[in-house]
């Protein structure tokens, strides 16, 4: 926990803030290669969340002849390892991210204020990164709190916040181009980022332009952005570009907090049937930009896709989440004209020793790096106490993926435990509690023998802190909400109900007429379109987040003030032994 107290600027970096708000750093004594070209690696990084330690579990990974390997991936020690060992290929590096690097994390991370991943990351080494939607999660001044230093408010100097006494920021600079304070009618954060890498061929400049996608502030909470406009990604990008060639800068890479998926593998070039929000920022970039560095959707993928220019495509990479991959990309760059002559990139596995890896010759595992593992550890030991208190018994594993029906089962064990929160007349009189099952973020994985979950599991599983709230809502606006699970262009974003409440829902109908409201049924009985019904969500969906404005429209609201996490908590306390719930809720026409 030491290095919290030191947080100087790295000696290589100079940045400075200018009017067009962008920081240079200058790295000196690197040298040409190839005769001409100058080779200049990239080391990226995405929706890290703070997973200090290893997810638990192993991912499926592709094997020659069409096998698959289960390998444990991931862990902060190891993470820091693979960039090292990327740096020393070749001494003119930056280290980026897209976003999502803090919040929605494990209690390591969240206990301590995110100030322990920041201090991760910065020992890392990361240079800077745009800003995700859940950078926001606790308000633009906390996020200004991360970058610039200070207590959290709230928090406990020297137990939770400011250990040893203060917390000066991160090293690393978060850029938001695209992230506009409207009382000011500037970027938040600045809007790129150039470093030069001095050669012998000459300096050669690489600038680093960050975005947030334009739809952040349906995924935050309104009260901490309300004074933020989110800007058009893509037309942001092409505004700055005339001021980066002005400045004789022509190596842009994009950062942005946005993305797609494809059905291929993490390194699959091909990239087969990519799809997401990305394709269409990337069709309006101009086709000078020569990389995206993209995020949010959570998949790992190397890509090309089309610019402005169809005949022009643009590579544009993720690599996935928690710190399970990293993306190893290579420019090649004339010294000439400071232009990319060539681009290469492969995303690469973080393997880390933990048991499971049935695939050790394909991916053999890294060594974890002492200094971030003792830094790991300290941390694990400060949030232990919580972390391993037992909160209840599983007959089987609760997964929080939705199956082929959207249906996730432990999405509808927490929907189950805020309506038991919140059933009580003096609760709020709840019928039933819908969930997103986005904010579903784990599996809880019983802990043999006993067949126990921890605190720390079900926080893993719901980060966000989110406390309740009963609505009194129509049966119309009911199916109005189940019609906006569809709502175009993202894929279904199913909410998870309570027992007692099914519906049916079919696959061919067009958006807004998927799901039957004869098919609607609470207790076994048709809901009437004009009765009213009291319904429990999260303050996020109760807000209008993930584009569920009906709930605004409810006309009574309860506040309950329990947190998600505290029912989740206390339902899996009363339970004896808790099994999976019977699939039917939600079912969907053949």
């Amino acid at each position: 926990m030491s290095n919290l107290l030191s947080r100087g600027w790295r000696a290589s970096l100079v940045v400075a803030a200018v009017a067009s708000l962008y920081a240079c750093a200058t790295v000196p004594g690197l040298y040409a290669t190839d005769g001409v070209a100058v080779t200049v690696k990239l080391i990226a990084l995405n929706d890290f969340h703070g997973n200090l330690r290893p997810p638990a579990g192993t991912v499926s990974l592709p094997l020659a002849g069409g096998a698959v390997g289960h390998v444990p991936l991931g862990g902060a020690a190891y993470l820091a390892t693979l960039v090292h060992q990327l740096e020393a290929r070749n001494p003119q590096y930056a280290v980026v991210g897209a976003g999502d690097l803090i919040s929605a994390s494990p209690l390591e991370s969240a206990l301590l204020h995110e100030e322990s991943s920041v201090e991760v990351l910065d020992t890392i080494g990361l240079e800077w990164s745009s800003v995700g939607n859940h950078e926001f999660d606790h308000g633009t001044d906390n996020l200004l709190r991360i970058q610039n230093g200070g207590c959290a408010v709230g928090g406990t100097i020297d137990r939770d916040t400011c250990i040893g006494g203060h917390y000066e920021g991160a090293r690393y600079r978060y850029l938001a181009a695209n992230v506009i304070d409207m009382r000011t009618g500037k970027p938040i954060f600045p809007a790129y980022g150039i470093k030069r890498f001095t050669t012998s061929a000459g300096v050669v400049p690489v600038a680093f332009i960050g975005l947030v996608l334009r739809g952040a502030s349906e995924l935050v909470e309104h009260k901490g952005i309300e004074h933020l406009r989110f800007a058009d990604e893509a037309d942001t990008v092409n505004a700055l570009l005339p001021e980066l060639h002005a400045q004789g800068v022509h190596s842009v890479i994009v950062l942005i907090h946005q993305g797609g998926e494809s059905t291929g593998s993490f390194n699959d070039h091909s990239c087969p049937n990519f799809t997401g929000e990305i394709t269409e920022v990337v069709s309006r970039l101009d086709p000078s930009v020569d990389a995206v560095i993209s995020a949010h959707t959570h998949n790992a993928y190397i890509c090309h896709l089309a610019s402005r220019d169809p005949k022009q495509r643009i590579l544009v990479t993720s690599a996935g989440k928690y710190g399970q991959f990293v993306t190893d990309i290579d420019l090649k760059i004339n010294p000439a004209n400071d232009k990319v002559l060539s681009i290469t990139a492969n995303n690469l596995p973080v393997v880390n020793d933990l048991p499971g890896n049935d695939a050790p010759t394909a991916y053999p595992a890294l060594k974890a790096d002492p200094k971030i593992a003792a830094l790991v550890a300290g941390y694990k030991n400060r949030a232990a106490p919580l972390a391993d208190a037992v909160v209840g018994w599983l007959v089987s594993d609760l997964k929080h993926e939705t199956d082929e029906n959207g249906e996730s089962p432990l999405g509808e064990v927490i929907a189950d435990a805020q309506l038991a929160a919140t059933s009580a007349d003096d609760k709020g009189g709840a019928q039933m509690a819908l969930t997103n099952a986005t904010g579903v973020r784990a599996d809880l994985i019983r802990k043999l023998p006993g067949a126990t979950v921890n605190y720390g599991q079900i926080y893993t599983a719901q980060p966000f802190g989110n406390y309740l709230v009963t609505l009194t809502l129509t049966g119309a606006q009911i199916h109005a909400l189940l019609e906006a699970q569809w709502h175009p262009p993202r894929k279904p974003n199913m909410l998870q109900p309570s027992r007692a409440f099914t519906y049916i829902w079919n696959e061919s109908a067009p958006v807004g007429q998927k799901v039957d409201p004869a098919s609607m049924r609470l207790h076994g009985k048709p809901m009437l379109a004009q009765g009213l019904y009291r319904v429990t969500v999260n303050n996020f969906l109760a807000n209008g987040g993930d584009g569920f404005s009906t709930f605004t429209e409810a006309s009574s609201r309860t506040e309950v003030r329990t947190t998600d996490v505290e029912a989740l908590r206390d339902y899996l306390r009363q339970q004896a032994l808790l099994s999976p719930p019977p699939p039917g809720r939600i079912q969907r026409a053949e």
